[in-house]
């Protein structure tokens, strides 16, 4: 990358299993500098600001993803999550205004690096757009205990969603990096810590 930062970002896709510690990983890079773009909160962007999108989804899953004339995400996930092809078919219809959106945002940036999170980065064939990925893991227990903590998820839900998501092995294949969440918070911090440096001497000018 060049020393004036002018040149386009090198894209560092970022993806995990549903409680895995993605997010947690990814506020680290950010308290470390790193600018950071959740795709998934693009994806509720997307479909809260672009009426279309929203009568595409309506069109394609019917009325009852609908609360009001407003989209009821928990219902479409329930929806969507419950087979391969139908998250296929909500891909289909968001993905390219995400990725839009992540170019437009990512050109704005002045690091030589910046993080792309994303749940379905692999599945969604967005690792082709990255530069580099990273791919945090956590076994399943820990997993489904940090998901059913929240409240926001049944464990029916937890387990469709897993289901349609790409097991680790599968993704380790696209990984370019490793993060295992086995551990304490500090336990991680320190691996971000280290693996920014990595990226730093990797990506930097």
């Amino acid at each position: 990358m060049a020393d004036d930062h002018t040149s386009y970002p090198v894209l560092v896709g970022l993806t995990g299993g549903i409680g895995s510690g993605k997010s947690t990983v990814a506020s680290i890079f950010c308290s470390l500098g790193v600018p950071v773009l959740d795709l998934d909160l693009v994806g509720q962007q997307v479909t809260a600001s672009n009426p279309e999108v929203l009568e595409r989804l309506v069109k394609r899953f019917g009325r009852e993803v609908l609360d009001g004339d407003r989209l009821n995400r928990k219902r479409l996930a329930e929806i969507c999550f419950s087979s391969r092809e139908k998250t296929k078919q909500l891909n289909d219809i968001l993905h390219p205004l995400i990725w839009q959106k992540m170019d437009e945002w990512a050109k704005e940036q002045k690091t030589d690096y910046v993080i792309i999170e994303a749940s379905v980065l692999i599945e969604s064939g967005g690792c082709d757009r990255m530069g580099a990925t990273i791919v945090v893991e956590a076994d399943m227990p820990d997993r489904r205990q940090r998901v059913l903590s929240r409240g926001m998820q049944t464990a029916r839900l937890f387990e469709s969603i897993v289901s349609i998501q790409c097991s680790d092995e599968a993704r380790r294949c696209h990984a370019d990096f490793t993060i295992r969440n086995s551990g304490t918070v500090e336990a991680l911090k320190e691996e971000v810590e280290s693996l920014h440096g990595v990226l730093n001497t990797q990506f930097g000018g």
